[in-house]
């Protein structure tokens, strides 16, 4: 299945239009980094296999892992209804369980999504994350972007206050990529997703103004200074 062919059923995931948007956008960041020809890749924490389904209809062999056996569950029906039941493969366990459940095995590409602003110890997340990865291959990491708060909170909550008090926060993109180079995940490039659509007033869900706003994300993903004030960042690197 291709994955135009996908698109064409959005009833198999009830998502908002933002929702979409962050999946669009996350993997046409990706995808410029890619290598040619099909690539196995390990999704962690993925869920229902929303993300991991997009690559599969692409070509690509995708194994979720998630604790969550009802998220799997979901994952392989769509699968199924999709015709890429072949492609799609999922592991119950958390993500710190990576190392022993993949030992000897090698992934071209690992997601990170969503996961690290879950947990106490980031540094000791990406280390298992990144353990069944291959030499060369390609580390995605996707995470709310503090950056992002101020502007939220002056323009949608209309709270300067609580903008003020977001500034003080410390961003921890630049920690996170200084936890990366200390595991040998360099070549490190920064993208943003949902640059400015989280700060309409609303999101029109008239299907020519969502196709110019995919558009208009899409590209200021790698435009600077957008990039840094974006609802979420995305780290690209390669180990």
């Amino acid at each position: 299945m291709t994955s135009s062919g996908f698109a064409t059923r959005p009833d198999l995931f009830q998502q908002l239009p933002l929702e979409r948007l962050r999946y669009t956008v996350t993997e046409a960041n990706l995808l410029r980094h890619l290598d040619p020809g099909p690539q196995r890749v390990l999704d962690v924490a993925g869920g229902n296999g929303v993300e991991a389904l997009r690559l599969a209809a692409r070509g690509h062999e995708v194994t979720v892992l998630d604790p969550a056996g009802a998220m799997l569950h979901r994952a392989i029906e769509t699968a199924d209804a999709l015709d890429m039941a072949d492609l799609l493969h999922v592991v119950q366990a958390g993500a710190l369980d990576a190392p022993e459940v993949f030992a000897g095995h090698e992934f071209d590409v690992v997601l990170c999504h969503n996961l690290l602003h879950f947990v106490d110890e980031p540094g000791e997340m990406l280390g298992a994350v990144i353990a069944p990865l291959r030499t060369g291959g390609l580390l995605s990491v996707l995470g709310p972007n503090a950056d992002f708060d101020p502007m939220h909170a002056a323009l949608r909550e209309r709270d300067p206050a609580q903008a003020v008090r977001a500034l003080s926060r410390e961003a921890s993109v630049g920690e996170l990529v200084a936890q990366l180079a200390e595991l040998g995940v360099e070549e490190v490039v920064r993208y943003g997703v949902r640059c400015v659509s989280d700060l309409l007033p609303n999101v029109d869900t008239d299907p020519v103004f969502l196709e110019d706003l995919e558009r208009l994300e899409l590209a200021m993903a790698d435009r600077m200074p957008q990039l840094l004030t974006a609802r979420f960042f995305h780290l690209v690197a390669r180990r």
